[in-house]
């Protein structure tokens, strides 16, 4: 006979949640009264009989009632697991890994200080030809590596800030009238969702997700600004993961003048990092223009994990505070930044949160088409 303690144990352990669904377990769906909806499932059962699911294991009988050998599922995945057909696919060595698998992960939760929440943001939009997606819950692991707790607040379904781009009919590359149709979903949420709860104080730390065309990140970035608390996040394509790598290097960033250009309103500032981008490659009505360029420093080739760690992130930040900067100081006159080149897409979402509208130039975000760059973009 189970105890009382054992049951408030696994409770615990398992945080009121199904350990297979991850359903809640204390509140009715239906009603959203508190509701008890948990059962207590053996991995392997309770006794020896042929009835029993997994009970010839040979886990002694006096441990089979213990918290070690028990799962806290809601009613459909307890009929899962125990149905005659499923129990070749639910071993006993595949729901003990479930089980420390999701009594880990809520431990790791519960770890979390408090004040290390945060919202998470994803914006899903089209690359090349394909519609990129991203799941809550790789959100939720990425920012836990981190040592925060996800939230997703402000929508009625909690898939919180959600900014969906494939809904936009997707030209070829380069056409504008695409890149402000983004622009305008891009505004309708901060509009809606964003500002009202940076306003009320809802809204206090953002993690971003974005997976969508550089311009439009750009955008995104210019929304958040500067004031708002926020962590980038981008997928890293060694490992296809978002968690930022551990024990990453720092990679660092640096900035050179490589054309003084002539005084004017127009400056250029190539970025050659995640790809080489060479200086025959700016348009020939910006070859007169100051330009700067931005390489990963200490002879590193520039390459698509670049950006490998929030450290090399933050070094990136830097070297575009430092362009926007000496405009400020050496170029006053300078109304118009044209951007072009190859960055990871985290940069480009930092380079909009630094490029502050009431003091530094507009940004002119130039895409590749045709081996061209064309501007497609205004922002600020």
């Amino acid at each position: 006979m189970m105890s009382e303690a054992t049951t408030r144990q696994l409770l615990v352990r398992s945080g009121g949640r199904c350990a297979l669904c991850y359903g809640e377990l204390l509140t009715s769906e239906f009603t959203r009264q508190p509701v008890y909806l948990g059962e207590r499932a053996h991995i392997v059962g309770r006794s020896k009989s042929t009835g029993s699911p997994r009970g010839e294991h040979e886990l002694p009988i006096d441990l089979r009632d213990n918290p070690e050998n028990l799962l806290l599922l809601c009613r459909s995945c307890h009929r899962e697991i125990d149905t005659r057909p499923n129990i070749g696919t639910f071993t006993v060595e595949r729901l003990q890994e479930a089980k420390q698998r999701h009594e880990s992960r809520i431990a790791q939760i519960l770890s979390v200080p408090p004040g290390q929440d945060t919202t998470v943001l994803r914006m899903q939009g089209t690359i090349g030809s394909s519609n990129v997606a991203l799941d809550r819950s790789v959100a939720a692991s990425a920012v836990l590596a981190q040592g925060r707790c996800a939230r997703f607040p402000l929508s009625h379904d909690t898939s919180g800030i959600e900014i969906d781009l494939r809904r936009v009919p997707s030209p070829d590359i380069g056409n504008r009238q695409y890149y402000e149709a983004c622009r305008e979903s891009i505004d309708r949420v901060f509009d809606r969702q964003v500002a009202p709860a940076v306003e009320d104080g809802t809204l206090r730390h953002v993690s971003v997700f974005a997976l969508a065309r550089w311009p439009s990140l750009v955008h995104l970035g210019s929304r958040l600004g500067d004031k708002l608390d926020v962590d980038i996040y981008q997928r890293h394509r060694a490992s296809e993961s978002w968690a930022w790598p551990d024990h990453a290097s720092e990679q660092r960033f640096s900035v050179e003048v490589v054309t003084e250009g002539t005084p004017g309103g127009e400056a250029t500032l190539l970025l050659s990092m995640s790809a080489p981008v060479h200086t025959h490659e700016v348009p020939s009505d910006l070859k007169d223009c100051r330009l700067y360029r931005i390489t990963p420093a200490d002879d590193c080739t520039p390459h698509l994990d670049v950006v490998n760690s929030p450290a090399a992130l933050k070094s990136a930040e830097r070297a575009l505070r430092d362009v926007l900067a000496d405009i400020e100081q050496h170029c006053k006159a300078t109304r118009r930044l044209h951007i072009l080149g190859a960055a990871p897409l985290s940069v480009f979402v930092a380079l909009g949160r630094v490029a502050n509208r009431e003091i530094h130039p507009k940004l002119i975000l130039h895409d590749r088409v045709n081996d061209q760059y064309l501007p497609v973009m205004e922002v600020n």
